[in-house]
């Protein structure tokens, strides 16, 4: 998946022993006092893992051993995917049986994949965006038991993304030393991109997706294209977040902006108003998320993103 819609996250720093603005990294991440319930977070939770079930279980069903064998992988690969697939449904047995009568069901979903390859680079997005994502909710679960479940969800999700990258796909599986939180809206963002429709009796989720945003390809220091629909009424922004840093960078006229050094691996990009990326928020949030990559060797400097 090339840029892809997503949602807003928060902020952070620069790395010493600890970032060197994580209190504004907190402030950015405070669990709001209307924020969701533990069984609307595991209904949130229910909804990746239901789609992350259906793309694997859908994706194996249609490629046996001699397509992946074609598209160039070894013969265990594929062997692989259906452990992963088995996860990801026993994932959704585990969260269904802790939410009872409350469990939401799978959705209907159209997935950008055309073959195998195509397949593998979804799956690996899919799951690094299911890292942050657990990693963003953890904030709103009060019941210690459920904490416990998601953070060892969350491991296995960042086991299967690191397997996918670096066996599968021969590129390094991290970023920098952190990963990055996602909230909410902005993993709902990237999951409604997926969703077709959903049966009515599932019960409805505290979040919302926000308008598009397309990101040209490009490396950190190459001016890209921003596309979405906006009246350009006042000064927008790409704000780009990875891992525990953060940095807004002014569009131009033609809604340009030069990619930041210093990006490795994913990263995650929102258009706002806001200059500062402690202001972003859903009122000023004016397109996106989007998801770019920044592949890089083994033999470079591997420092956290400090949005500097």
């Amino acid at each position: 998946m090339k840029t892809a819609a997503i949602a807003a996250l928060a902020t952070i720093g620069a790395v010493t022993a600890m970032p060197s603005s994580y209190a504004s990294f907190k402030k950015a991440l405070t669990r709001r006092a209307d924020g969701p319930t533990d069984t609307q977070v595991l209904q949130y939770a229910l909804t990746l893992e239901n789609l992350e079930k259906t793309l694997y279980a859908d994706a194996l069903s249609q490629f046996d051993d001699a397509a992946f064998e074609a598209a160039g992988y070894p013969s265990w690969v594929r062997g692989r995917y259906e452990q992963i697939a088995g996860h990801e449904s026993d994932h959704v047995s585990l969260l269904s049986g802790a939410l009872g009568n409350a469990s939401v069901a799978a959705c209907e979903y159209k997935f950008p994949y055309t073959d195998v390859k195509s397949f593998v680079g979804l799956a690996t997005v899919i799951e690094n965006v299911g890292v942050s994502a657990y990693a963003g909710a953890a904030q709103y679960i009060t019941d210690k038991t459920y904490l416990t479940v998601a953070a060892v969800i969350l491991s296995t999700e960042a086991r299967h993304q690191a397997w996918e990258s670096s066996a599968v796909g021969h590129t390094n599986p991290w970023g920098s030393a952190y990963d990055t939180p996602l909230g909410l809206n902005m993993v709902y963002t990237l999951a409604s991109a997926f969703i077709t429709s959903c049966p009515d009796s599932n019960a409805a989720l505290p979040v919302k997706a926000y308008p598009t945003l397309t990101v040209g390809e490009g490396a950190p220091g190459s001016t890209v294209q921003f596309t979405f629909d906006d009246s350009h009424s006042a000064t927008n922004y790409a704000v780009f977040y990875e891992g525990l840093g953060a940095t807004a960078v002014a569009l131009d006229e033609n809604d340009m902006a030069t990619i930041p050094e210093g990006l490795q691996g994913y990263y995650y990009v929102v258009i706002s108003t806001s200059s500062d990326p402690m202001g972003v928020s859903d009122d000023n949030i004016v397109a996106g998320p989007a998801i770019g990559s920044c592949p890089f060797g083994a033999d470079v400097a591997n420092p956290a993103f400090t949005g500097m």
